[in-house]
């Protein structure tokens, strides 16, 4: 909207008065009371479709048997069933290595900003990261990102990360690139936090308002029980290991989401090899690539063939 607003004059519109001004409180209540009434639809939802809601915590006990304890503390509740589907999701990753890392806030405390930072500097490459970059330069805070590599959004197609960073760039984002840890981050009196970076440009200090970590999601399983049934986590991140169908070792558990660390039900998903044989009529043929599965990144050579 900032974005339109700004280049309405180009296409012969006038703005009595100029550019209005942006209040971030406004859209901040709004947004939560619209977060609100939608969390009601959705619970509503559910009782419709005569689905039992407990809010609660639960940990297995063992295979196709959890115990749950509700959330006010009313007691528990023990539940059997042939098919428990495991959607817990991920809580933000946070750098606890680094020195003041505590005086940043994560992605969750985007959300819970009162009022809109000057100067805001955000960690990370991932499209969390990028959109919220995109957010504050558009709202016009003075906008710093701080990237591991050369490049955002590594896992998109190569095109969209080279348009998206001479774009970035070019409407005034600072990216720094090739960045290390942060050595630490101080909290001046003044209330600024001064971030101590070493980049690909050298070593030096940033002063901001706020300082925003958006460095990957940790899965949320650790009071799940795992250890009571079969389920196997990967040894990096924790991810709980499954096969192309959501399956874990453990008959009649499923997982799906941020806790399998594969394909994020946000930004996109990997194409079945049969659909996308469908969507292109044959033109590249199972037999051409040699396996059963399609790699996103070939989709654009294999288009070129129609």
């Amino acid at each position: 909207m900032a974005e339109h607003i700004r280049d309405a004059p180009e296409y012969g519109f006038h703005i009595p008065g100029g550019v209005p001004t942006f209040d971030w409180t406004t859209l901040k209540k709004k947004r939560d009371a619209y977060i609100k009434r939608l969390n009601g639809i959705y619970e509503r939802n559910l009782e419709k479709d005569n689905c039992d809601y407990l809010s609660g915590t639960a940990k297995f006990l063992e295979p196709g048997k959890v115990e749950v304890q509700y959330a006010d503390g009313s007691g528990t509740q023990i539940l059997s069933a042939k098919h428990i589907c495991i959607a817990t999701g991920g809580y933000p990753t946070l750098p606890t290595n680094i020195p003041g890392y505590e005086h940043g806030i994560d992605s969750d405390g985007f959300f819970h900003l009162e009022k809109q930072p000057k100067r805001v500097a955000i960690v990370g490459a991932g499209y969390i990261a990028v959109e919220f970059a995109g957010i504050f330069n558009a709202l016009g805070s003075e906008t710093q990102l701080f990237i591991r590599y050369d490049s955002f959004l590594r896992t998109f197609d190569p095109m969209i990360q080279d348009v998206l960073m001479k774009e970035y760039e070019d409407v005034g984002i600072k990216i720094h690139k090739r960045s290390k840890d942060f050595s630490k981050v101080e909290k001046l009196d003044s209330g600024d936090l001064r971030i101590h970076y070493d980049t690909a440009e050298g070593k030096g200090t940033l002063d901001v308002d706020t300082l925003i970590w958006a460095i990957g999601r940790t899965p949320d399983v650790d009071e799940l029980g795992l250890e009571n049934i079969k389920v196997k986590r990967d040894l990096e991140k924790g991810h709980l290991l499954v096969d192309e169908f959501q399956n874990t070792p453990t008959e009649g558990v499923y997982a799906i989401g941020d806790i399998t660390g594969k394909w994020e039900l946000t930004p996109g998903k990997k194409p079945s090899f049969d659909r996308y044989l469908t969507l292109y009529s044959g033109h590249c043929s199972r037999s051409s690539l040699g396996r059963s599965s399609l790699w996103w990144r070939e989709i654009p050579d294999c288009a070129a063939r129609l």
